[in-house]
């Protein structure tokens, strides 16, 4: 029980009352008992971090907004209203005159008079519960004095010494509370709250991530291939944690349950299309735990365009979202796939993808014979002609050239430049011609960290001056024979050929322009070259271009 002192006078005056206890745990001395929230609120203060890394001082963490209003909400609502003690550090020491205690009965109580902080800290200060603590503030401060009926909330104060030493044990008592707590969401916990059944506008009052996690796991449930099976022990923490980030997103509604009810199909119609497209080649990836928060992630972050690609329709938001989605799971292929450890929000490996992918988004690696031979010159010049002819026509950034042959300045180790030019490229461009062991070393090499190939080869069989004598003309070595490449016959065909290969694998609109009118590299669209589609990969024998 606590009430103000002389509130209508002295409103910093306050009074609180518990059971004490010394050498808690062996350690500290405590006194826990219940009091008003909204006096908890206005007697105590949050220590704010502050200062640098040498000499920071204080412990909280900036307040989260959308925590706040969270547990605002949560105030307000009419059922299951309750949650953990509130926790404080009780600075006060000999002749204290702001904090004074005393025994009654069994209860000690602790008296607090603001009005004589004067040069000393402020003695009752928030460890755990700074959040709680501010929506109350803010519920106060909205009904103007009008409290809600409830208040009653439980307290603990830890008693410290005014001393400064004591700061670090109140920053490591918040420390310890915050860092060896447990998650209360768990597969089990989640399959309980599933069985609720309080009306529909309780339950999204009271939890709207919880409300959107039993509406996500409802649309989902019919999608083919027994989707939530596929997606291992913990369907429904992927699900939790795919909501959280719709409600981050932006293209969630999270206003009223009517909303959140209408924009439901909106959104995951194309996720099951999107789930539907990639599922055929890249089953391991859909069943994953990354797939559905990444999935709606770029579905609402990543296809709404700007400028002349803006409104887009969801046929083209869709075909975006599988350019984005196609890219991202052979990445994620490469990183680790479904080895990786699971994350509270994987889409924290899409902002990795996303910077790696804008590292190398105009980076085009040339792999092709160093011969001095006049024909072999010719290609490698139908090859810049074709990416100078391609920058020149496409409104995104230009493709810069790797090549071994081209580079000046200070030796290096080729092999070690070539493997590094080739992970940070986009597309790499190989001409088999000639079958050059440097080509097919580099093309394995791509091959492996899953960079896209567009591949080329001379196809006449007659015996220009760089065929093989002993084979009789040109071919492709047996490694790479059952890959689709491109023919030609002249260095002209090629720079055509290779310019039309570009503009297939670099189909569609940007994903979007900046305020300054640049634009972001998009992924590839769904060509038949090697590069744009890693289904062609397969052993059997592609048609030659």
């Amino acid at each position: 029980m606590t009430e103000p002192i002389g509130a209508a006078e002295r409103l910093n005056r306050w009074q609180f009352e518990g059971l004490r206890k010394t050498e808690v745990l062996g350690t500290f001395d405590v006194i826990r008992g219940y009091a008003s929230i909204f006096d908890l609120a206005a007697a105590s203060v949050a220590t704010g971090y502050e200062g640098d890394w040498r000499e920071g001082r204080g412990y909280q963490r900036s307040l989260s907004e959308l925590h706040v209003e969270a547990i605002e909400r949560f105030l307000s609502g009419p059922r299951y209203r309750f949650f953990p003690e509130l926790i404080f550090g009780l600075r006060t020491g000999p002749q204290d005159r702001v904090v004074r205690m005393h025994t009654r009965r069994d209860l000690t109580i602790v008296e607090l008079d603001l009005d004589q902080l004067a040069d000393r800290q402020h003695p009752l200060r928030r460890i755990d519960g700074n959040h709680r603590l501010e929506a109350a503030r803010r519920i106060a401060e909205r009904t103007r004095g009008t409290l809600p009926p409830y208040s009653q909330v439980p307290f603990c104060f830890v008693v410290l010494s005014a001393e400064p030493h004591d700061d670090l044990t109140e920053a490591m008592l918040f420390n310890l509370i915050n860092s060896k707590a447990l998650p209360m969401v768990s597969e089990h916990s989640l399959s309980v709250l599933m069985q609720d059944e309080g009306t529909t506008a309780e339950r999204f009052a009271e939890d709207p991530q919880l409300f959107l996690t039993r509406a996500i796991r409802d649309t989902v449930d019919g999608w083919p291939a027994r989707f939530l099976e596929a997606m291992g022990s913990s369907p429904l923490t992927q699900l939790h944690r795919t909501s959280s980030v719709l409600m981050r997103s932006g293209e969630f509604p999270s206003e009223t349950v009517e909303e959140v009810e209408l924009a439901i199909p909106r959104l995951f119609e194309p996720l099951s299309d999107l789930a539907a497209r990639l599922n055929t080649d890249l089953a391991s990836f859909v069943s994953s735990s990354a797939f559905l928060p990444v999935a709606a992630h770029v579905y609402a972050k990543h296809t709404t365009g700007s400028g002349e690609t803006a409104n887009p329709t969801v046929a083209d938001r869709l075909n975006r979202a599988e350019r984005w989605l196609r890219e991202f799971a052979r990445w994620f292929a490469t990183a680790g796939g479904k080895a990786l450890p699971e994350l509270e929000d994987p889409t924290l490996l899409w902002d990795v993808f996303y910077a790696d992918f804008q590292s190398r988004a105009g980076q085009v690696f040339v792999a092709l014979s160093f011969s001095e031979d006049k024909h072999i010159q010719e290609i490698g010049q139908a090859i810049d002609e074709a990416l100078a002819s391609f920058n020149a026509s496409q409104p995104i950034p230009p493709l810069s050239v790797g090549r071994a042959d081209k580079q000046l300045g200070a030796s290096y180790e080729i092999p070690a430049w070539v493997f590094d030019e080739i992970r940070r490229s986009r597309l790499v461009i190989a001409d088999l011609t000639e079958e050059r062991p440097n080509v097919y070393m580099e093309v394995g090499y791509a091959l492996s960290a899953g960079i896209p190939l567009i591949l080329t080869f001379h196809k006449r069989t007659g015996r220009p001056p760089w065929d093989r004598v002993d084979v009789g003309g040109n071919k492709v070595a047996f490694d790479l024979a059952a890959f689709r490449y491109v023919g030609y016959d002249t260095g002209l065909e090629l720079r055509d050929k290779l310019v039309a290969e570009l503009r297939a694998y670099f189909s569609g609109p940007p994903a979007g322009t900046s305020s300054a009118g640049s634009s972001t590299a998009e992924p590839a669209g769904n060509s038949g070259s090697v590069a744009a589609n890693p289904a062609v990969r397969t052993a059997r024998k592609a048609p030659k271009a």
